[in-house]
């Protein structure tokens, strides 16, 4: 096998590889068995049929071609081994030379792992805030417990603020419904301000089974940009009136709650908060050091197809949490005025601060020698197999080889975050 290399653009090289007739051989003879096993010669079992005989009845170059993906892939694998060379993604094929009685000449460009040489990242200094649950928050979360359990009664006079009442409207631009616009028993506590500057003032003042037509504006920078600034109709039917008395903040809620006083529920929320909230500081401190690193350090170029990878998994992260939540992603984009192109557009700069994170918290990981070993692997996925024993589908992707690389790359990167934020992070 020769092998020829010439440096492209954007961290790229081209291999030229020519592999000898000689080298060719045991793929031939492999190529030749995948065509006896798929078409049945006469006297001979599938596969067992002898190479003479499989040239004579499909021909040297049909052979060849069936031989190509067993080549390509093996003299690749051999000539990225053979230059020492750290390649990331699949290599773009293009056969030069595929002949019978011939050398096979193939060239194929590959990006590089860009090399990255950290600089002084140790002596920057993150500083970490206080995350303790304040009397604010405690009080706007027993709020929302409240409002979880609020008495309502039906009233039989004008709807006023704090009331929750239920309609059945629509939305008319053009004198045609806009998409999701007939909303049927619609519940809405007046007051709270969910629905767009204006409604629930014309609303206010009507009993049950009243009706209104009106016309508001949506703002200029509503979140549906198909609607931002346009003027529609609405129609409003008053199905119902409720009056609602929240509970009295003491002993009694709390005990609706599982909590045996007020002030053991006020301990509880004070702890749940202050828990989220170092959760969130601690996050917000790891990618400000890992910022940090990336700041000091050198990264070459990065190839195209990393970012074009990195993009796809945020947004197949994106489709993920959309789903999740009973939503479609195209009727999703739609609403938010967007294509998918769009947000790639949107993604790539996230992207690429992902893929820089990706390559310094693996240039740490080579430097300082940090791993995991095999018992640490198999203990968290142990822990994981009992914590998904009741789901067949978890426990047959976590016990698949792909898996189990994953994990050891993500147990990696949070040692190496941890070997940073035990660094930099006062």
């Amino acid at each position: 096998m020769q092998v020829t290399k010439k440096e492209l653009e954007k961290n790229q090289i081209e291999l030229s590889i020519e592999v000898s007739e000689e080298e060719l051989k045991p793929h031939l003879e492999k190529a030749a068995q995948k065509l006896s096993a798929k078409n049945k010669l006469p006297g001979f079992r599938p596969g067992k049929a002898p190479y003479e005989l499989v040239k004579n009845q499909f021909g040297e170059m049909t052979i060849l071609q069936e031989a190509v993906e067993f080549i390509v892939s093996d003299f690749y694998y051999k000539a990225v081994v053979k230059e020492d060379l750290k390649t990331v993604g699949q290599p773009e094929i293009k056969m030069d030379k595929l002949a019978p009685g011939n050398p096979v000449i193939f060239k194929a460009v590959v990006s590089l792992l860009p090399k990255v040489t950290l600089g002084e990242w140790q002596k920057a200094i993150v500083k970490k805030k206080e995350a303790v649950a304040q009397e604010e928050d405690i009080n706007k979360t027993i709020d929302q417990l409240s409002q979880m359990n609020v008495k309502e009664t039906v009233v039989e006079r004008a709807a006023k603020k704090n009331d929750k009442v239920e309609l059945d409207f629509e939305v008319l631009i053009n004198n045609a419904v806009i998409e999701g616009g007939k909303n049927p028993r619609y519940p809405i506590v007046l007051g709270e301000g969910r629905m767009i500057p204006g409604f629930e003032d014309q609303v206010i003042g009507l009993k049950t089974g009243a009706e209104k037509k009106f016309e508001l504006k949506f703002p200029e920078k509503y979140f549906q940009k198909n609607l931002a600034g346009k003027i529609a109709t609405f129609k409003v039917k008053v199905l119902a009136v409720y009056e609602r008395e929240m509970p009295k903040l003491d002993d009694s809620l709390a005990k609706m709650l599982g909590f045996d006083t007020l002030e053991k529920l006020k301990e509880q929320i004070k702890e749940n908060i202050s828990q989220d909230k170092q959760a969130k500081e601690n996050q917000r401190v790891e990618s400000e050091a890992i910022q940090e690193v990336i700041k000091a350090s050198q990264i070459a170029d990065l190839p195209e197809n990393l970012i074009h990878n990195e993009i796809h998994k945020m947004m197949h992260e994106m489709e993920h949490n959309i789903t999740s939540q009973g939503m479609d992603m195209s009727g999703y984009l739609k609403s938010m005025g967007k294509t998918e192109t769009d947000l790639h557009k949107d993604f790539r700069p996230q992207a690429i601060e992902r893929v820089k994170a990706a390559l310094v918290l693996r240039q740490i990981s080579v430097e300082e020698k940090i791993g995991v070993d095999d018992n640490e692997v198999e203990e968290e996925l142990k822990k994981q197999k009992e914590m998904y024993k009741s789901n067949p589908e978890a426990i047959k992707n976590i016990s698949l080889p792909a898996y189990k690389q994953h994990l050891i790359n993500l147990m990696i990167n949070q040692k190496v975050v941890k070997f940073i934020t035990d660094k930099i992070v006062k």
